[in-house]
């Protein structure tokens, strides 16, 4: 899972929404829609879940809408960026059940645009 690190505002705090730059946010790789993210706040070092919602493509950059969820703990954000879950305790962890959410999450979108397909 990606970690992003911004500077967030409080308007952007209340309004759960901001538009992220690929290129200043220095991202490795593109991110998908309903990407789950980890974003962190700069300015108060605060750990935030957020999701991306859209991607616009420009001509020199990409943009991805992101909307902010709730504020998680720092053990929780090492949790749900680390490489691999640690299933050692037998119990299902908060990034495993995310990584199931995005994962049926595409499928219900290739599933979606089959049938669009057919329909056609």
């Amino acid at each position: 899972m990606e970690q992003i690190e911004l500077q967030l505002s409080e308007f952007t705090l209340r309004s759960r929404s901001l538009a992220v730059s690929h290129r200043a946010a220095g991202l490795e790789r593109g991110l998908e829609p309903g990407e789950p993210l980890v974003v962190t706040d700069s300015r108060t070092g605060h750990f935030f879940a957020a999701a991306v919602v859209d991607v616009a493509f420009e001509i020199e950059d990409t943009v991805y809408r992101l909307e902010i969820g709730s504020r998680i703990a720092p053990e929780e954000a090492a949790d749900w960026i680390a490489d691999e879950p640690d299933s050692s305790t037998g119990q299902v962890t908060t990034r495993e059940i995310l990584d199931l959410l995005n994962e049926l999450q595409r499928s219900r979108r290739f599933l979606q645009a089959m049938a669009d397909d057919v329909a056609r």
